[in-house]
């Protein structure tokens, strides 16, 4: 694997895609193909399972609570075994967990096939397919992570984009369980080859000299560390409040007096600030360390819940979702670029499944909370506004790393 100079001009990305694509292809695909565990997949068929099964929205809403915390406690400890065996292996049991998971949903006549398929389409599509990429990828790229983790991680806004324009489509011309199978023989077709194209990075990946000891004392005892709570609740906050959003969004442009061709429109916002966010997270990082871009990558999002509540006009709404989709594609690298920072890369799939149990229990805490003060009659402003603050907090709480800095 061919390692590059830390700092690296614009003409350069294709260079280093052509020396990396098996490593970038593996890492594009995965984070690409955790879309089936993401709850904007999993809403395309909610309404065919409420009706084929006779299960009632709210039913539904805490069944799939209850089992993304499940999921999440599954991570936890599930996703250090990439640090004991290839990645290639670990891939593998990974993306055969997911296939298993979709054709179990496909065979849902029942509301324990249900329960089965969604627990473990949310442990291996949201949980541990990203965790995969994004833990191989850091460990294969000791220099120019951030150019690496920002590539692929690409692969997430263009699964939010591609697969709603696939899916539905495809739901009313064969039906929403052949259209299951469909898609897990088409992720087939693209990830074995791709797995089975990469070299695995070695067991033990070289670590910095001033890393390697804070590793080796703290192995089994992260929760001891302040430092540790400050990256957990800044991992938290951002999946948090945008999960609750993407949920509540058209309830939100219903309060505004916005239709829903508007909140959609808006949206795509999202994806494209994304995705721009996340190609210029790993040219940042490369240039400024993780450290110090910690808490500035929070100041979009809290812009964007601060002006939200005080201005009227509808465009504030793709604004809005501009700020979002840039904090939330720069944190995708820069928070996983932190974790090298700080612990280095030896325990790195140990680490990383403790912040990853973090972002899955945000997804599902997020959405019943913003529901529970939107049921009370709560103005959205205001809603938007503590979460702002909330936002604030954390932003301020990370400058605590920044004397962890290093040149």
């Amino acid at each position: 694997m061919q390692l590059f100079q830390e700092q690296m001009p614009m003409k350069s990305w294709f260079r280093f895609i052509g020396n990396n694509k098996r490593l970038l292809n593996f890492g594009f695909l995965f984070n690409f193909f955790s879309s089936f565990g993401q709850t904007f997949f999993i809403s395309l068929f909610v309404p065919f399972w409420v009706k084929s099964l006779g299960i009632t929205n709210t039913a539904f809403g805490s069944i799939y609570s209850i089992i993304t915390i499940i999921s999440a406690f599954l991570l936890s400890l599930s996703g250090s075994l990439i640090d004991k065996m290839s990645l290639k292996k670990y891939g593998l049991i990974v993306f055969s967990g997911l296939m298993l998971s979709v054709i179990l949903l496909s065979q849902a006549y029942n509301i324990t096939v249900l329960i089965l398929g969604l627990l473990l389409i949310r442990w291996f599509g949201q949980g541990l397919m990203t965790h995969t990429s994004v833990t191989g990828i850091a460990k294969s790229f000791e220099n120019n992570s951030g150019h690496a983790l920002g590539f692929t991680a690409l692969g997430n806004p263009a699964g939010q984009f591609v697969f709603p324009l696939l899916t539905i489509p495809l739901i009313s011309l064969a039906g929403w369980r052949l259209s299951l199978i469909y898609m897990a023989f088409a992720a087939s077709v693209f990830v074995i080859p791709a797995l089975w194209a990469i070299r695995s990075f070695p067991r033990s990946v070289s670590c910095d000299s001033e890393k390697q000891p804070e590793i080796m004392s703290e192995n089994g005892h992260y929760f001891r560390s302040m430092k540790f709570w400050i990256i957990a609740l800044n991992a938290f906050i951002i999946p948090f409040i945008t999960t609750a959003v993407f949920l509540y969004q058209y309830t939100i442009g219903q309060i505004r007096g916005w239709d829903s061709s508007w909140v959609a429109f808006s949206f795509a916002f999202y994806a494209v600030f994304n995705a721009l966010a996340l190609l210029l997270s790993g040219i940042l990082t490369n240039k400024y360390s993780g450290v110090y871009l910690f808490p500035l990558y929070l100041i979009p999002a809290f812009t964007a819940l601060i002006i939200m509540p005080f201005i009227e006009s509808k465009w504030i709404f793709p604004l809005f979702y501009a700020f979002l989709g840039i904090s939330g594609g720069m944190g995708s690298t820069i928070k996983t670029v932190v974790l090298v920072d700080i612990y280095g890369t030896k325990d790195l799939g140990r680490i990383r499944s403790y912040f990853s149990t973090f972002l899955v229990l945000s997804t599902a805490l997020g959405p019943p909370v913003f529901g529970y003060f939107l049921d009370r009659q709560y103005p959205i402003s205001n809603i938007l506004i503590f979460a702002g603050i909330c936002v604030l907090i954390i932003m301020l709480l990370s400058f605590r790393l920044w004397k962890y800095r290093t040149a």
